[in-house]
């Protein structure tokens, strides 16, 4: 197995959200502070936009890590359902713990007010994650996340607090579009923030941590093989993950002693599927 040969405890380059391999550009970096005080300061939601293959999921289920655990808070990220609102609301309404059975919006809606507004003070503030939130098209999927930005925590005191969610869309930039036509639930999110593609910097920086990651030597891959992997993908992780892998297979293969840009070049055309452009489409300019 290629790993072996290049002296790596793990492959480097798999497609999944694993924190141990997690490289925060400055963007990244910045992105997740800005989620992580909307959910410490109890805001009521931000939205998290970007081109496929960005990591979106990385900075989320780094946000996750984060919040997980924590007094007072919990957790729960779901992927927008095709089925509309109502089956998002039952999902919800399951893994806070209500046993009956939930038939309409108005029912999930009511157990959740009577979850939040317990006078006992033991109830934790939701952090609500809904990734490829760009599939939700209905305005009755907006108008649902819309009334869970409306429940607010009961104090002790029986008084209404902080609001019961925090509620953080993710998606394709796509998303954008549908929020603009949902102004009722766009005002209530407080923070818009777009993940772009890596720089060529950065690019040599997410593929060099993820090697390092993997107990191997940075310099697997030269400046050529480097170049020719951002040239080839723009910037995008996902893509720059399924071209490195396939060089370090070819590599291997070849017994080189290390990933040239000619072999670079043998994985990216090798690696081109014929449901994708030649290459990405330049970054745009951030909103």
């Amino acid at each position: 197995m290629y790993f072996k040969y290049w002296g790596l405890r793990e492959r480097p380059f798999q497609n999944i959200a694993d924190v141990r391999f997690a490289y925060l550009s400055e963007q990244h970096r910045e992105g997740l502070a800005r989620l992580l005080y909307l959910v410490e300061e109890q805001k009521l939601g931000g939205t998290l936009v970007g081109p496929y293959g960005v990591g979106k999921s990385m900075i989320i289920e780094l946000l996750a890590e984060n919040v997980r655990g924590k007094i007072g808070e919990r957790y729960l990220q779901f992927d927008a359902p095709l089925t509309g609102a109502l089956s998002l609301a039952k999902q919800i309404v399951a893994h806070l713990g209500h046993t009956e059975t939930v038939y309409d919006i108005s029912g999930a809606l009511e157990a959740l007010q009577n979850h939040f507004t317990e006078t006992n003070g033991g109830v934790a503030h939701l952090v609500l994650v809904i990734d490829e939130a760009q599939m939700l098209r209905a305005s009755s999927d907006y108008e649902f996340l819309h009334l869970l930005c409306n429940m607010r925590m009961r104090r002790r005191d029986g008084s209404l607090g902080a609001p019961a969610i925090t509620l953080l869309l993710v998606g394709h930039q796509d998303l954008v579009q549908h929020l603009a036509a949902e102004q009722s639930l766009a005002q209530r999110l407080q923070l818009f923030w777009r993940l772009e593609p890596l720089n060529a910097r950065q690019c040599i920086e997410y593929v060099q941590h993820r090697v390092r990651a993997s107990g191997g030597d940075i310099w697997i891959f030269d400046e050529g093989a480097l170049a020719a992997v951002h040239e080839a993908t723009q910037g995008v992780p996902r893509l720059i993950n399924n071209i490195c892998d396939t060089a370090l297979l070819i590599g291997c293969a070849m017994h080189a002693p290390r990933i040239t840009a000619d072999i670079m070049r043998q994985a990216i055309a090798e690696t081109q599927s014929p449901l994708l452009p030649p290459t990405v489409s330049p970054p745009g300019v951030p909103v």
